[in-house]
C-alpha cells in the first residue's frame, strides 16, 4: 500500500528527555531490577495534548530515572476515537527512545546494560 494512504492522524512534535538520572554505588548488586512506568497527559487545547512518560528502574543500590516529554497533534475526520488513540499510541511512539535512552545510561563501564523489553501499550492505561 501506498505510504501517503497510510497516514497517521497523530503526530508527535518535541520529544525530548527531561531528566535522566543514574544513581549507584561502586559495587552493583546481581539480580533482577524493577522497572515501573507512569504516564500523565495533559489537554493543552482541543485536540493537543502533551504527554509526559517518567520511567523509574531499581536494583539494590542502582536507580535510574527517565523523564520523557512530547507534545501531541491530533487531526482526523473523526475524532470518536481520539481518546483511546492518545492513551496507547502516544505511549507506543514515545517508549522506543526511552528504551534506547536506558540503553545508552546503563552502557557505561563496571555496568551491564539494561535492555528494557517492548510493552503492549493496550494493557498500559
Amino acid at each position: 500500500m501506498e505510504i501517503g494512504k497510510m497516514k497517521s492522524s497523530l503526530k508527535m512534535n518535541d520529544l525530548f528527555f527531561s531528566k535522566c538520572v543514574v544513581e549507584r554505588s561502586s559495587e552493583l548488586e546481581k539480580g533482577e531490577y524493577h522497572a515501573d512506568l507512569q504516564k500523565s497527559i495533559e489537554k493543552v487545547k482541543d485536540h493537543e495534548f502533551n504527554v509526559e512518560l517518567k520511567l523509574t528502574v531499581k536494583k539494590g543500590d542502582f536507580s535510574l530515572l527517565v523523564i520523557t516529554k512530547a507534545h501531541f497533534l491530533y487531526e482526523d475526520e473523526d475524532y470518536s476515537k481520539e481518546e483511546k488513540i492518545i492513551n496507547t499510541n502516544t505511549v507506543a511512539i514515545m517508549f522506543p527512545f526511552i528504551r534506547s535512552q536506558v540503553t545508552l545510561l546503563t552502557s557505561q563501564p563496571g555496568m551491564a546494560p539494561i535492555v528494557l523489553p517492548p510493552i503492549n501499550t493496550t494493557k498500559f492505561s
